[in-house]
């Protein structure tokens, strides 16, 4: 059995959580690359970052009252609509964050004994983290960007400016990592339901005996997958609601934008905000997505490498066991209103279509082109297009 590097589940992570905790989006203890319940004092601060969003947002409002009443309309309620659903989808996480932190710190006592339990079987694991890294380069490079276009352009407008940009890049920055969390927790899921479908179940052995030294039953890779469901079940629990108003908030925002293309109202950083938004989408949809297939996935591993339908003893518990997999097939939902996999990028994409006219989408596409070639317009329906 060869040793691994990588000991406890957080271990690799510790420069991650600790940016999480910063931003008040955890505030259990990192102890040897395990997650403690947090003191009083941890638990007020992620609190503090709930009044902290609902001062910004109260400002916000100030300000939207004072307007001249010649901006209000549907911009206007636009602008209060997009605000208003972001701040929702910020508030469920430093709840769990403060409140829920025994849960958080069980899940990871959860990890830590599908680990042990697979060292003991002989087949120790290792995490390769490359989605996370690969989320966290990418967030980190674009909220750089935005931080560095967003003070550049209020610099001379004040201090006030400055102050209150710097508020907005600190909102954006939580939104951000608000999914991040959620993807890394995810993902060490992930990874050990595929540890458990690809290096446990192919040795598992072919006869039902308990405690046969040297052997895999059966009945050790449904503790394994028991173990791995109560934890998608606490992640579920946890941060299902966080998601549903997440997805909320960067639909509406999606809607913002389109809006914006088809009014011809300019904003520079449209194409960089759906971008953005496209990618954080599918990531976190996929990580849910592909968690939930490798959790799936047992019930086909086992009927493949399991017990033998030939041996009649054995006949009984391979039925036994194909009825446990069959009825414990896993789904991530949001909150319960729907399943939280890749399928939901298909309906909103009808959604929209239905919504949006197609002669206006075509006509923000060909102006776009028209930024970069030499174009003829002419008229089609009343609508003028520009054709490269």
């Amino acid at each position: 059995m060869t040793e691994s590097a990588v000991k406890t589940p957080f271990q690799n992570l510790k420069f991650l959580i600790i940016i999480i905790k910063i931003t008040g989006l955890i505030s259990c203890q990192l102890v040897n690359g395990r997650l403690k319940p947090a003191s009083i004092w941890g638990r007020y601060y992620c609190l503090a970052w709930i009044f902290f969003h609902c001062a910004y947002t109260s400002v916000n409002y100030y300000e939207w009252c004072i307007m001249p009443p010649e901006i209000a309309g549907t911009l206007f309620f636009l602008i209060v609509l997009r605000s208003n659903a972001f701040f929702v989808s910020l508030i469920p996480y430093h709840f769990v964050a403060a409140l829920q932190n025994r849960i958080v710190a069980k899940f990871c006592d959860k990890l830590e004994a599908y680990d042990d339990k697979a060292t003991v079987l002989g087949y120790r694991r290792k995490d390769k983290h490359m989605f996370i890294w690969l989320y966290f380069a990418y967030t980190l490079t674009t909220l750089t960007m935005k931080t560095y276009y967003s003070i550049s352009q209020n610099i001379e407008r004040g201090t006030m400016a400055l102050l209150k940009v710097t508020f907005e890049i600190v909102s954006v920055i939580i939104g951000t990592y608000c999914v991040f969390i959620t993807v890394i927790y995810l993902d060490l899921i992930r990874q050990r339901f595929r540890h458990l479908n690809q290096i446990i179940v192919p040795h598992v052995s072919e006869l039902p005996v308990a405690e046969l030294q040297g052997k895999i039953t059966i009945y050790d890779v449904r503790h394994l997958h028991g173990v791995l469901i109560d934890c998608a079940e606490l992640i579920n629990d946890l941060y299902g609601t966080g998601t549903l108003f997440t997805f909320m908030s960067i639909l509406v925002e999606f809607v913002a934008v389109i809006y914006l293309f088809i009014e011809d109202i300019e904003d520079n950083n449209a194409i960089v905000t759906i971008l953005d938004l496209s990618f954080q989408a599918i990531y976190l949809f996929a990580m849910y997505h592909w968690a939930t297939l490798e959790a799936n996935r047992i019930e086909e591993s086992v009927e493949k490498y399991g017990l033998s339908f030939q041996n009649v003893k054995c006949r009984m518990d391979k039925i036994e066991m194909m009825l446990y997999f069959y009825h414990a097939r896993f789904s991530f939902t949001a909150a319960d209103f729907f399943i939280l996999d890749l399928t939901i990028f298909l309906s909103v994409n009808q959604s929209l279509l239905e919504f949006i006219p197609l002669e206006n989408i075509m006509l923000q596409i060909l102006l776009l082109s028209d930024m970069f070639y030499g174009t003829d317009v002419y008229n089609y329906n009343n609508v003028n297009f520009a054709i490269c």
